[in-house]
């Protein structure tokens, strides 16, 4: 081959492009078709993904729906069935009663719920549909030893939609009362001789282990 010839293929300029030439083409054949894969495989699971998320996030909002239900369902039964026959414990709300010691409250309602007022009683704010609060009265408030405190009395306070429905309820249950007045809408079931129930004005329950009275407060 000529000098002249071998010169000009070995010319800088034409190796770059012969170069440049090659790599765009294994670019073209190899790099390219690799990337364009890769994304295509990215995008395949982002889909992917995408569409998981949105079914677990169905799948919740179905849970929730359910468990809101459930909850409107569970609050409608216990309007209905506010009292079981011969027991003045609302249902769902009969595991802490007369006699039973702080630990009762305690083991049977949310921590945040009970508010622990006075040595002589506490409160607790209820997730209940006929009661929104009940009030726990003590014996022996000022006793050191918290176990020596039993429960002498307690007071339920209706809720809005219960409002006015407790007597009627009551009667059903344990039967006429055997106190009426003289103080309007106040009426005493005796139950045994340390067992006592009040409906007062329609917007409270009163059971105690002793007589609750039904008189006119004075002024």
């Amino acid at each position: 081959m000529p000098d002249d010839t071998k010169k000009w293929q070995d010319h800088p300029v034409l190796i770059a492009i012969c170069s440049g030439a090659a790599a765009l083409i294994f670019a073209q054949t190899v790099i390219f078709p690799t990337m364009t894969a890769s994304l295509q495989n990215e995008v395949t699971a982002a889909r992917s993904q995408a569409q998981e998320v949105a079914t677990v996030k169905e799948q919740l909002k179905k849970a929730t729906d359910e468990t809101a239900k459930a909850k409107l369902d569970l609050k409608a039964a216990q309007l209905i069935n506010v009292f079981s026959a011969g027991n003045p414990y609302p249902i769902g709300l009969d595991k802490v009663r007369i006699g039973d010691g702080l630990d009762a409250i305690l083991g049977n309602f949310p921590e945040a719920s009970v508010k622990k007022n006075t040595p002589s009683y506490w409160s607790v704010n209820l997730d209940h549909a006929a009661f929104r609060e009940v009030v726990y009265y003590f014996d022996q408030p000022t006793s050191r030893n918290l176990k020596d405190r039993r429960i002498r009395a307690l007071l339920f306070f209706t809720s809005d939609r219960s409002s006015g429905v407790i007597r009627g309820k009551l009667t059903a249950a344990l039967g006429n009362p055997s106190i009426s007045g003289p103080k309007p809408d106040c009426v005493v079931w005796t139950l045994s001789n340390d067992l006592f129930v009040r409906a007062d004005a329609s917007d409270s329950l009163f059971i105690a282990n002793t007589p609750p009275s039904c008189t006119v407060e004075e002024k």
